[in-house]
């Protein structure tokens, strides 16, 4: 049994002394002797690092090398030549023996005989040689032929100088099996040499070393397991190529990737896994992790120092851990994680991930949707898992500030905001977590933007946050007068609809003898939306707010119209096609204010314009053919009432000209006829007024004349006498007759 003790370190490792793949790998202080192997170490640099260190002679390390290596050439050759000169001695005596005896005895023939006793003499002693109770010449020839125990004895005569009462301190032997050299070469011949041992491995290697360690014979093992220091861990030395790879990954996966410089960069652990499982193996098929994700985890915890965890899902890097330039993998990762991102949005239960996810995917996902998705569940996630202030660190870089919905003139500053694109439950949520972080204004500013949906329920939740805000007056008066709670429930989809369509149709086509009866269906829809506690469907409002605007505008009331479309505007989670349609139709509601003040306030056609403009990107946005006619029929004639009281905009005149020239392209591609005459009628004075080439339009014009309805020739009629009555265009005598 060999009179040594080996000691077994686990949470150690940052006691090595090596910081880098270039340094030494054995370094002595003192009386101790620290060894520290990485996976790109030969055996011949540790045999070198051996004989460089301090106190250690190269030089007479070199010459004993040398010298033995040749003694032990020169050695052999002459066992070898004096074996070739007995057998030759040999054969000649014993052919003079054979077939000249008997014959004369001489000196030569004794000494002869001399030297083939001893040959004789030394085959027969070979066995009990070999098998001699120390085996010294055996292992001698042992060594000559074998080449690892070449390198034992060139190890026992590299640490032959030291001191056997020095402290021997090895690191990551654990990274490699018992039949690597580090084992069968290197630490055999430390054990051999060494009364102390100590081994610094990993957590879960604690077992395999042991195993290791008891083929040794060793007198005593120990394992401690001291506490975790704060020591910074080398990880270009100590880290595996596995290990290495996986850092990389972690980084990856956490709020490095946002780059806002918070004081802690947290871990998504979720995304982790989810990447090694997939985007690594797909790299690397041939090379399987050899070790699972949450043993490297534990490592970073417990062997590396570099992570540390405060909350159940919060888990960040620690100060000892240095961060790598990732930006092209990073990429790699981007569009990886791009295609799959349904799959996490449905896996991932914690917010890190998500808000991980969103920042690699922000930029190259062209389906907005897609982000939504992301959103929707991080802002859910948070609330489930109660880390709140999540949203003070991050959400407002995401979405920036909830706006006023009440600021209609700023609706083309924040139509793109993830505020408009979220479902009202997200909203909801949304709204808690920012009176959780005291963002109480922005709450109240969702509540009110949600406050069509159920004027009872969010009313009351606008009473409470100004009430957390200390603002009792604003409290109280921010409460319905009285209580108008119902029993009744929700009404049905088929239900609103027969109404909506009812009452639309009646107003759409301005039919007075109907009029009554489209108000009252108009009226019943209000009952029907106000009277149950839930929360009303957004399309059921735009529609009842835009429904309600047009009868005004059938009444005149211009002003209560805008209103009206300024209600539909305020309606969250509606799409470019509900808002686009209500700016058309607001930008309509103030043409006819210009007109009922006679012409005389531009500001009201400028409006007009700028809202038109407004309406009609968003109604292209969507690929609206449809009704895409009639928005750009609206808008040329909001520019030309502009042109026919304002001096000349030649920029403005061709842009209308232009666009009625693609209205009725579509119109032509169509078959439609829907507003034709007013397009045509358009872009025959935008043309006259540019001075351009309009004879083709005129004969359409005069062909489709007939074809039009009372209400649209009305219009028609009433544009060209305006434009006629101050000589801006010429007369049209098919026109003429009709007036």
């Amino acid at each position: 049994m060999k009179q040594n003790n080996c000691f077994i370190y686990t949470s150690k490792l940052s006691q090595s002394n090596r910081k880098s793949i270039k340094d030494s790998c054995v370094q002595k202080q003192h009386n101790d002797l620290f060894i520290t192997f990485s996976q790109s170490d030969s055996f011949e640099k540790v045999e070198a690092d051996f004989n460089n260190i301090p106190g250690n002679s190269s030089t007479l390390y070199k010459f004993k090398k040398k010298f033995f290596s040749s003694l032990i050439s020169f050695v052999s050759v002459i066992v070898i030549l004096f074996a070739l000169l007995s057998v030759s001695i040999y054969e000649d005596l014993f052919k003079k023996i054979l077939f000249e005896f008997p014959f004369e005895w001489s000196l030569n023939d004794g000494i002869s005989l001399f030297f083939i006793l001893i040959f004789i003499f030394g085959l027969l002693m070979m066995p009990s040689i070999l098998d001699g109770e120390s085996n010294e010449f055996r292992s001698m020839i042992y060594t000559w032929f074998n080449k690892d125990a070449k390198k034992v004895k060139r190890l026992k005569l590299a640490i032959e100088n030291f001191d056997k009462k020095c402290t021997i301190h090895l690191f990551n032997f654990d990274l490699v099996n018992s039949e690597h050299w580090l084992w069968k070469i290197l630490f055999k011949v430390i054990v051999n040499k060494f009364h102390t041992v100590k081994i610094y491995v990993r957590n879960d290697q604690l077992q395999n070393t042991l195993n290791k360690l008891k083929e040794f014979d060793l007198l005593n093992i120990e394992v401690e397991k001291d506490k975790k220091e704060l020591n910074k861990v080398q990880t270009e030395v100590i880290f595996s190529q596995k290990e290495k790879k996986l850092n990389s990954l972690l980084q990856l996966c956490s709020t490095k990737i946002i780059n806002d410089d918070k004081p802690k960069e947290f871990i998504s652990l979720e995304l982790f896994e989810f990447c090694g499982n997939s985007f690594i193996k797909q790299e690397e098929q041939s090379n399987q992790l050899i070790f699972g994700f949450q043993n490297f985890i534990n490592r970073g915890f417990y062997d590396f120092n570099l992570l540390k965890q405060e909350k159940s899902l919060q888990l960040c890097f620690s100060s000892a851990y240095s961060f790598e330039d990732l930006k092209e993998d990073e990429k790699r990762l981007a569009f990886y994680l791009r295609n799959h991102i349904e799959q996490c949005v449905k896996t991932f239960e914690n917010p890190i991930s998500l808000l991980v996810l969103y920042y690699y995917v922000k930029n190259i996902v062209l389906d907005e949707k897609r982000l939504i998705l992301i959103i929707e569940r991080l802002i859910l996630t948070i609330s489930a898992k109660q880390q709140y202030e999540l949203v003070s660190q991050y959400w407002f870089n995401i979405a920036g500030e909830m706006f006023d919905c009440s600021e209609i003139e700023n609706f083309d500053k924040n139509e793109k905001s993830f505020y408009r694109k979220v479902s009202v439950e997200a909203l909801v949520t949304l709204s808690g977590l920012f009176e959780r972080n005291g963002f109480f204004n922005q709450a109240i500013l969702i509540n009110k933007y949600l406050y069509e949906l159920n004027p009872n329920k969010y009313a009351v939740n606008i009473c409470s946050l100004y009430e957390r805000m200390g603002e009792f007056e604003l409290a109280l008066s921010s409460l319905p007068k009285q209580e108008n709670l119902s029993h009744d429930e929700k009404p049905s989809d088929t239900q609103i609809r027969f109404l909506q369509r009812k009452s639309w149709i009646i107003v759409s086509q301005r039919n007075l003898e109907l009029k009554d009866d489209g108000l009252k269906a108009l009226d019943e829809m209000s009952s029907l939306l106000s009277n149950h506690n839930d929360d009303n469907e957004p399309i059921w409002l735009w529609h009842y707010y835009n429904i309600k605007a047009n009868y005004e505008e059938w009444n005149e009331n211009y002003d209560c119209a805008v209103k009206n479309y300024e209600k539909c505007l305020s309606i969250p989670t509606l799409g470019s096609f509900e808002y686009g349609a209500t700016f058309v139709n607001m930008a309509i509601a103030y043409r006819f204010k210009f007109i009922q003040n006679e012409f005389k306030s531009i500001e009201f056609i400028n409006k007009a314009i700028s809202l038109g403009n407004i309406g009609m990107n968003l109604k292209k946005s969507v690929g609206d053919r449809d009704e895409m006619p009639i928005v750009i029929h609206n808008q040329v004639l909001n520019i030309l009432y502009k042109l026919l009281v304002d001096k000349f905009d030649e920029k403005l005149c061709l842009n209308a000209f232009e666009l009625s020239c693609e209205a009725i392209d579509i119109l032509d591609t169509t078959a439609s006829k829907k507003r034709l005459g007013m397009l045509l009628i358009e872009n025959y004075i935008s043309a006259y007024l540019l001075k351009k080439d309009n004879i083709n339009t005129c004969n359409k014009l005069k062909a489709h004349i007939d074809l039009v309805d009372e209400n649209e020739l009305k219009q028609l009629l009433n544009v060209y006498k305006q434009f006629r009555k101050t000589n801006k265009i010429t007369h049209l005598d098919y026109l003429d007759v009709k007036l």
